[in-house]
């Protein structure tokens, strides 16, 4: 899937990401190696993805207008949340506050959030969370 034409700009839609993944305080692993990924599907380089890395706080995101854009800014803060294995309150925290500057119902992101929870050591898949935000999508 080539998500490159979702967001308005590549840099901030990687910084959110990296704040998700830094939102219990660290970036194991399995989080860096979607990281990258999620930088070389953005065509970001290496070296671009260290300083946005190194200052990802001075990165401004804007949520997408488009709700197509908004479900998958979601889609993929929710699997980094649980590319770990767990889902830390610092995190459930962080991708309720992203669910409000998306415009997303609360109780919609509870829901996505509970069955992420019931589905911890699996992935849950994107039809799943798009069925939690019917009518919306």
């Amino acid at each position: 899937m080539d998500f490159r034409n979702y967001f308005d700009s590549a840099e901030a839609q990687l910084a959110l990401f990296i704040k998700m993944a830094k939102a219990d305080g660290e970036i194991i692993q399995a989080e860096m190696m979607f990281l990258k990924l999620l930088a070389h599907k953005l065509n970001i380089n290496s070296s671009d993805f260290d300083t946005i890395l190194d200052n990802y706080e001075k990165y401004r995101y804007l949520p997408p207008a488009n709700e197509k854009e908004r479900f998958m800014t979601l889609y993929i803060l929710i699997q980094m949340m649980k590319v770990d294995l767990s889902m830390k309150a610092e995190e459930i925290e962080f991708c309720l506050e992203i669910g409000k500057r998306l415009h997303i119902d609360e109780d919609k992101m509870k829901n996505i959030i509970e069955l992420s929870k019931q589905q911890e050591k699996k992935v849950v898949g994107y039809e799943e969370i798009k069925k939690e935000l019917k009518p919306i999508l």
